[in-house]
Formats: structure tokens, sequence, C-alpha cells
């Protein structure tokens, strides 16, 4: 069972490299660079070591760490590229939040408001407070942060609401969470999920905000991360 999820691993790694390097122009060139220049700088240490040990030490230093940076790289590149394809569509707030929230924060990718147009409103909860994420028309989707913003109100309060708005006329998608982390903390890591645990209980369900026309059967339950 180990051995077949570390193969599965490994595939997955070399299946995301594949596509990086075939839709990314120079990034062989960077993540060449980015194995090679620590290698390199553990082979020159090894060279002038005193004894052989120093050596070998360095030299598998010196693997190690080009690696991981490559690693690194390689997930910067896999992250700008997730974002330039999600840019514009439908959903990419969903997405962000099903992979890339931090731990730290609660949330679900299953929106609180959605209108006709496919605009949505999600909300989310951290040390800042509650934050309203919006995305679609700016002008159209008003509306729904306007309503998702005075129920949070009403139910918690002395928490901070925050509004980000998404999309054309907003942030980018990869400008997204950046911004959201960058607010200032105002509640207690416990009071996360107090905070959170109640919107979720008192709040109207996602599906009742469903208009009509959308079958709620095709949506997954809400889920707080």
């Amino acid at each position: 069972m180990a051995t077949e999820k570390k193969k599965g691993r490994i595939g997955e790694l070399v299946d995301v490299l594949k596509l990086v390097l075939k839709r990314v122009p120079f990034s062989w060139l960077w993540l060449s660079l980015s194995f090679l220049l620590p290698l390199a700088g553990g082979i020159v240490f090894a060279v002038i070591s005193a004894d052989v040990i120093s050596a070998v030490v360095w030299v598998i230093g010196g693997i190690l760490l080009g690696l991981l940076v490559f690693l690194i790289v390689l997930g910067q590149i896999t992250q700008r590229l997730m974002y330039q394809n999600l840019e514009g569509q439908i959903g990419a707030v969903s997405a962000l939040i099903k992979n890339q929230l931090r731990r730290s924060w609660r949330a679900s990718e299953i929106p609180v408001r959605m209108n006709k147009s496919s605009d949505t409103v999600y909300r989310l909860v951290g040390r800042p407070g509650v934050v309203i994420i919006s995305e679609g028309v700016k002008t159209r989707v008003a509306p729904l942060v306007d309503e998702a913003r005075r129920e949070a109100a009403r139910i918690v309060p002395s928490v901070p609401i925050h509004t980000i708005h998404v999309g054309a006329d907003g942030l980018k998608i990869g400008e997204t969470f950046k911004s959201m982390y960058k607010l200032k903390s105002a509640i207690k890591m416990a009071e996360v999920r107090v905070v959170s645990n109640r919107l979720n209980s008192i709040a109207k369900t996602p599906m009742s905000q469903m208009p009509k026309g959308i079958d709620p059967t095709k949506i997954r339950s809400a889920r707080p991360r």
C-alpha cells in the first residue's frame, strides 16, 4: 500500500513536470538551474574540503538542497500556471478555496449567494474576522454582497467583516488570497471555529440561495475546512 502511494505521488510529480515543461516557456532552464546551482556549490565545497567524509557530505547536501529548490521552483511555476488557467473562469474562487486556502481559515467552496448570471459570493472566517469574497460583475453581485454582509453582521456583530471582489473589475484570481492574508488579525485562533460554526448554523444555507433553474442535486453539501 505504501509503495503504491509512493509511486502515485511520483507519477503525479512527473505529470506536473511534463505539463509545466509543455506549457511554460523556458521553464526547463529555471528548473535546471534550481537543481544544478546547489549541486555545483556542494561539489565546490567537496573539492576544497580536507577529507573524504566531508566531501561526500557536501555532495549529498548539494543534491538534497538541489532537489528541495527544484520542488519549490516547480511549485511556484505550477501555481502561476494554475492562476492563469483560472483567470476569468466561473468558479475560480471555489477552486482556490478548495485547493489553496490555509488551514488556519475556515470556508466552503460552495457559495453562500449566487444569481442566475453565475455571480457568486463566498464567506470565509479567519483571524481578521469574516471575509466575503464576490466573483463576477461587481455592480451585478453588489446586492448579494450587501445581503451576505448584513447577515454576518447580525449573527456575529462584534466580528469585523471585510469584502473582496474578484473579476475583470476587481482583483485578479492570483491576488485574492494575497490581499486577504494581509488583513490585520482581529480575533483569536480559538474564536475562528466558534464564529464559523455559528455562521454555518444560523445563516441561510447555500441551497436556499440557489436561484430557480439550478439543480441543487448537482451541488455538494457545504463542508467547512
